[in-house]
């Protein structure tokens, strides 16, 4: 991206190597909670949604913390050294230890998500109109590190075992806190003033109350989202062991694979986002955006329903999973991206970080309902399951699609 903020390079390696070492534990945790501590599939699942929301869940406090006491700069390395820890005890293969790493990863997220947003909003005041590409290009980072997690985890679990996976992820969180020391001094230590005229302020003259909703709205999104987004890394990743014919080519693709798949996707679908998207949310406005992403995530459950059927007597070609996935990543686009860069362009400038940990949890609820009905999977019929997926998002459509007077 030109003209970069100085600060935004050490900010996106911190980013990329924090995702890198997400995916290799995110691709894996179901598989390992079952084949290394022996859980049944419920309970794995369902550990793996509470694993995950509560990360999202101590964005509001860790927001809070960042913004009020530590600062940004100092909460990133915090958040850095507390999740390089988390993996080196996830090495050892004690249940004990396994609930001290849990601990130590749930914290440094909780640190880690909403300071990264905080920072980036500094980098980017609410008037700067690269703050939506800046949000896409932190997008794709993430999902190089998505896929470099995901898919060297399914390489290396199935040669080394889970112990030199997680070595390997904390060696990539090091990395991460070393560019984060070397760039530290480009990144913005706490809160800055804003500019005399922010969004905030133009909106909140007419109607704080429509502000509040339109946050809402685009929070309740994110948390409808990560409900069914959260299926990939547990249902449909199980259900891809079980049912789907994973040769290709003579070689068996590693069920993880399948978990770093939509990184790919988006990394393909890279120069759309680049040079169309930003012009067609200027046309379109950022809640019908919102709102056909949603739709997305919806039809991709709808996709899978044929599968679903034919797997009960044989397996199933990898297409279907992946035209599903395509389409979740299509929400995932117009979601995520453009939506946190709405809030953050709505926030209170002295309250960055406490709406962006609101944000992330509303992705905690969604994350959390996903092992549920992820574990409800194997109680039900896969079909009642897909079909409650492809409805639970189109309760955000409903609320997304009239755009507001200042869209």
């Amino acid at each position: 991206m030109r003209r970069c903020p100085s600060g935004f390079l050490p900010l996106s390696l911190a980013v990329l190597c924090e995702r890198c070492a997400a995916y290799m534990l995110a691709s894996s945790m179901v598989l390992m909670l079952c084949e290394r501590y022996g859980y049944a599939g419920d309970e794995a699942l369902r550990m793996a949604g509470l694993f995950g929301a509560a990360g999202y869940f101590g964005s509001l406090p860790g927001g809070v913390i960042a913004d009020r006491v530590l600062g940004h700069r100092r909460a990133l390395g915090l958040s850095l050294v507390l999740l390089t820890a988390g993996y080196v005890a996830l090495t050892q293969p004690s249940r004990l230890v396994l609930g001290l790493a849990l601990g130590l990863l749930m914290l440094g997220n909780s640190l880690f998500k909403p300071t990264v947003q905080a920072i980036l909003s500094q980098l980017y005041p609410a008037s700067d109109p690269r703050l939506e590409t800046a949000q896409i290009w932190l997008h794709l980072v993430i999902n190089i590190g998505a896929g470099l997690g995901a898919f060297g985890a399914g390489l290396v679990t199935q040669r080394w075992g889970f112990g030199t996976t997680f070595a390997i992820a904390g060696a990539v969180m090091l990395l991460g806190r070393t560019a984060v020391a070397i760039g530290h001094r480009s990144l913005p230590s706490g809160a800055v003033k804003r500019q005399p005229e922010t969004v905030y302020t133009q909106v909140a003259r007419q109607s704080r109350w429509q502000l509040a909703k339109t946050i809402g709205a685009l929070t309740l999104a994110m948390l409808l989202f990560n409900v069914c987004s959260g299926q990939v890394e547990g249902s449909l990743l199980l259900w891809a062991q079980q049912h789907a014919d994973r040769v290709l080519f003579g070689y068996v693709v590693p069920p993880s694979w399948f978990v770093g798949l939509p990184a790919v996707l988006v990394l393909l679908l890279a120069p759309v986002q680049l040079m169309v998207l930003p012009k067609v949310q200027r046309r379109t406005g950022t809640r019908r955006l919102v709102a056909l992403g949603l739709l997305a995530t919806s039809l991709a459950f709808v996709v899978l329903l044929p599968a679903v059927l034919l797997s009960k007597t044989q397996l199933v070609s990898m297409a279907w999973l992946v035209a599903c996935l395509t389409l979740i990543v299509i929400g995932e686009t117009l979601i995520t991206s453009l939506g946190l860069a709405q809030v953050l362009r709505l926030a209170p400038p002295r309250l960055v970080g406490a709406v962006a940990g609101v944000w992330f949890i509303s992705g905690a609820l969604g994350l959390w309902l996903a092992g549920e009905i992820g574990a409800l999977w194997f109680k039900w019929s896969p079909v009642g399951g897909l079909i409650l997926l492809a409805i639970i998002p189109l309760l955000g459509v409903v609320f997304l699609w009239k755009p507001t007077d200042k869209e």
